[in-house]
């Protein structure tokens, strides 16, 4: 029988009578219509997907990191701006905090959502329709100034929130093994980057060019981004397609999360003893507690608690929450440092511009460290990088409590700081993935990433709070003084030390996962299992020995 350049047999006449096989070429090997799966060419550099085309590693890390920058910056891109928008919104000033914190819920609500149906139906379709949806949400904050418009265009640009945990998984899919630590050490440093960019971006910009051209410059990027990610993202299957998924779990997750977190972003303008304040605790407590028992006994739940009790994912959950105290307030606190006016004890006096170049510093350490992190989670895990993370924030927040009186210590105590997060961020990840099958990886992340925010939006009402209670004004403005400053900083610190100590008790052996919760016909499984089934012939390229299969 002949045979092609690759190795593989060419069909008989009943073969082709049957249109189980197709000729992709004459120069490419004889395939089954219906069970392609996605092939890794390690030696070369190349995935090969259900594509046509074959796509470089470093193309895929690409996508994934400017996407996961374009999302986190949606966080902090007008956090400079509160001050100016009431007045471009001509709306009060608990009027214009709903900019900010319409985002906020809509990136809770939708991160644990999507990473679910992302493992259901195809990661690159949600990713892409994540994109689709800040573009759509950014062009209408850009061709109007209507509050309500703005209000939801916020709303749309907070869903991409959900993109990072997706993006995690799709590394842990398409990448070889060696190669995982540092792709996903990569996307993980693009939170803290778009975190650090945004802060100086928003000022320069409207300053420079007007309110409406950040939301250009977001809705051009989105739009050139779900192109490339439609086109250099693996396809891959549809893992859950015969699932269903659980609305009901859903709704009763949002009913909980919403008055948690407005409680968490509004507590310091309706008060945390007020009556609105109490009543929305209550609703969010009763909430959980109908939630939880539905999850336990759905069949196919938005989120496995099963999973998420375990013992590794568990403490890393906490320990991500208590650890993401200290990932904002690190910006933020320099960031009220360099702009506070000089003659203030405190402040540092620096311009939009000269806050930009200080704020580039911490940023830039997230990119010089990925590489060197994928190194340190091949070779120590997780764990230990977690526990390193955690312990270098600890320290490093208490050495930012004599680092405070020029711009050069204040940058040091970021950059530190900065580094201690970067270690945290990259090895959460590793941990989670490790610790639960493939198939549920991305809804695992999403949890991750929703303890994150929850942890987030607790230190950024935290830190409100305690500038309202010691912070001076100035023109109409807070200021912070250095008990400001101070306590922050220690609090962190002790809240670093609690993560050390959770960290410590994550078991050592969690990579272990059951092979048997890995279903071969998941997205996340391993690409080249069909083949040895499915293919009469299996290429010599790939390794695995050639089989021949009676045909039918």
């Amino acid at each position: 029988m002949a045979r092609g350049r690759l190795g593989a047999a060419w069909p008989t006449t009943a073969q082709r009578r049957g249109g189980r096989l197709r000729v992709l070429g004459r120069r490419r090997a004889i395939l089954p219509r219906l069970h392609r799966r996605a092939e890794h060419r390690r030696g070369r550099g190349v995935i090969r997907t259900r594509d046509r085309h074959p796509v470089p590693p470093w193309a895929t890390v690409g996508v994934l990191a400017v996407t996961g920058v374009l999302a986190a910056l949606q966080g902090t891109l007008l956090l400079p701006l509160v001050s100016q928008l009431p007045e471009i919104y001509g709306v009060g000033t608990v009027g214009a905090s709903w900019i900010i914190t319409a985002t906020m819920l809509a990136g809770a609500l939708a991160t644990p959502i999507v990473s679910r149906l992302a493992d259901m139906y195809g990661k690159r379709r949600l990713v892409v329709l994540a994109l689709g949806v800040l573009l759509v949400g950014s062009v209408l904050l850009a061709l109007t100034e209507d509050y309500v418009v703005a209000l939801v265009g916020r709303t749309l640009q907070g869903v991409t929130a959900s993109v990072l945990p997706v993006s995690m998984s799709i590394l842990k899919d398409v990448l070889p093994p060696e190669r995982v630590g540092s792709g996903i050490a990569l996307v993980s440093a693009t939170l803290g980057i778009g975190s650090a960019v945004g802060l100086p971006l928003a000022g320069l910009l409207y300053g420079s060019l007007g309110y409406s051209s950040l939301f250009w410059l977001v809705s051009g990027f989105a739009g050139l981004l779900a192109l490339a990610a439609w086109w250099l993202l693996p396809r891959g299957e549809s893992a859950g397609e015969k699932e269903r998924f659980d609305w009901v779990g859903a709704a009763l997750l949002a009913m909980g999360l919403v008055p948690l977190l407005l409680v968490l972003s509004q507590g310091n303008t309706w008060g945390w003893g007020s009556a609105t304040t109490l009543s929305f605790l209550v609703a969010a407590v009763v909430a959980f507690a109908v939630w939880v028992p539905w999850e336990l006994r759905t069949h196919e739940p938005v989120i496995d608690l099963r999973l998420t009790a375990r013992r590794p994912v568990l403490l890393t959950n906490i320990a991500s929450m208590i650890i993401a105290l200290g990932l904002l307030s690190n910006l933020l606190l320099a960031s009220l440092q360099f702009g506070s006016p000089a003659e203030t004890e405190a402040g540092l006096g620096l311009t939009a511009g000269q806050t930009g170049l200080a704020m580039a510093l911490p940023a830039a350490v997230f990119v010089v460290a990925a590489p060197m992190l994928g190194l340190l989670l091949r070779r120590y895990g997780g764990r230990l990088v977690l526990l390193a993370g955690s312990l270098t924030m600890a320290v490093a927040y208490s050495l930012r409590v004599v680092l405070d009186d020029s711009v050069v210590h204040v940058v040091l105590g970021s950059v530190l700081i900065g580094a201690g997060s970067t270690l945290a961020m990259a090895a959460m990840p590793m941990i989670i993935m490790s610790a639960v099958p493939r198939r549920h990886t991305a809804s695992a992340n999403g949890v991750n990433s929703l303890c994150r925010m929850i942890g987030t939006s607790a230190s950024t009402a935290a830190l409100a709070a305690l500038t309202t209670a010691t912070a001076v004004v100035v023109a109409g403005h807070e200021v912070p003084t250095p008990t400001t400053i101070h306590i922050t900083c220690w609090v962190l610190a002790g809240a670093g030390l609690a993560a050390t100590v959770l960290v410590w008790f994550i078991p050592r052996d969690h990579e272990h996962v059951e092979r048997d919760a890995v279903p071969a016909s998941s997205s996340t499984a391993v690409p080249l299992t069909g083949a040895i089934i499915c293919f009469p012939f299996a290429p010599t390229t790939t390794g695995i020995p050639r089989k021949r299969v009676r045909s039918r």
